[in-house]
């Protein structure tokens, strides 16, 4: 396989990943280097949490809905996403204990290639305003009661006849086999999560 197009990996170790967790769980941002992480996804064992980074600190949605969202512990963590516009960190839990890597951004990769970035847009759970926004918060939900607390201010107008309005942009990074040419998806990432 040939190296990844488009991005630098740097992979992180346990100490590394748990002093992150230890950080994000007291609020503190996650230290240097922080290549200008603006949003956080974690999967919990009892939920999902959302976060926004404001200033030197992250604002979690387990402060402002703690009924709902889960508080970031090492106990409960399954995975974790620190991302922004240049990167992201991503914290997983494995058999072994804390993993993680960093993923960054790369300029050069030329128009015209196959491997080079993709983004792709998903719609996020989301056709009502269940409540807020509060805090830059916003607990959005389905008719079959699936809800999660978003780091948006959200209004009922955004949705207005049945819109899903909530979108999540990640971008996948490439490699093609040499020998047979065929272009895979080698690691994706998130980049931002906002109204469309």
């Amino acid at each position: 396989m040939t190296a990844l197009e488009g991005c630098t990996v740097t992979a992180m170790d346990e100490k590394g990943c748990l002093s992150v967790i230890e950080r994000i769980a007291g609020g503190e941002a996650p230290g240097q280097p922080d290549f200008g992480f603006t949003w956080l996804l974690a999967y919990c064992r009892d939920g999902v949490t959302w976060g926004r980074r404001e200033g030197s600190r992250w604002r979690l949605s387990s402060e402002v809905f703690p009924e709902l969202c889960p508080a970031v512990s090492r106990e409960n963590l399954s995975e974790m996403r620190l991302f922004g516009k240049e990167g992201e960190l991503l914290v997983w839990r494995s058999d072994e204990g804390f993993q993680g890597r960093i993923l960054r951004d790369k300029a050069g990769t030329p128009n015209d290639s196959p491997t080079r970035p993709h983004d792709e847009v998903r719609i996020l759970v989301g056709d009502r305003l269940v409540e807020g926004p509060r805090d830059g918060f916003s607990r959005v939900g389905t008719a079959s009661g699936i809800q999660q607390a978003i780091p948006l201010e959200c209004t009922e107008r955004d949705f207005v006849g049945g819109r899903w309005p909530l979108r999540l942009k990640v971008r996948h990074y490439f490699e093609a086999d040499r020998e047979t040419g065929v272009v895979r998806v080698a690691a994706s990432r998130l980049v931002v999560v906002y109204k469309e």
